[in-house]
């Protein structure tokens, strides 16, 4: 029983609570009233509000115009253009073919089927 609550809690923990996917009643990992995980009040979890861990307006963790860290246009950390940090073409850091850093396939860095670990994936391919 005690592995079991162990194994529940790990895994609430890793839920986005920005982009929470699952059960949203009372008691879930994605339950967004006072006192949830996934609460979106001031203070909780998941506020979007200036200051909060889900804000996308400028300077949040979320914000995705020029110059935020969700930035995918030119220059932005998730541009997937050519010579972009997330370019999966020939030849870029999330190229998802073979012998790309990205690829899933047997032998490949991201490939987590028999014999594979997807341990040596990295982060730009997720």
């Amino acid at each position: 029983m005690v592995l079991l609550t162990a194994f529940c809690t790990a895994s609430a923990l890793a839920i986005d609570p920005c982009n929470c996917k699952g059960y949203a009643g009372p008691g879930g990992p994605c339950y967004s009233g006072p006192g949830g995980p996934a609460y979106d009040g001031p203070g909780g979890a998941a506020y979007s509000g200036p200051g909060g861990p889900c804000y996308s307006g400028p300077g949040g963790s979320k914000h995705s115009g020029p110059g935020g860290p969700a930035y995918s246009g030119p220059g932005g950390s998730r541009y997937s253009g050519p010579g972009g940090p997330a370019y999966d073409g020939p030849g870029g850091a999330a190229y998802s073919g073979p012998g790309g850093p990205c690829y899933s396939g047997p032998g490949g860095p991201c490939y987590s089927g028999p014999g594979g670990s997807g341990k040596n994936c990295p982060s730009v391919c997720r």
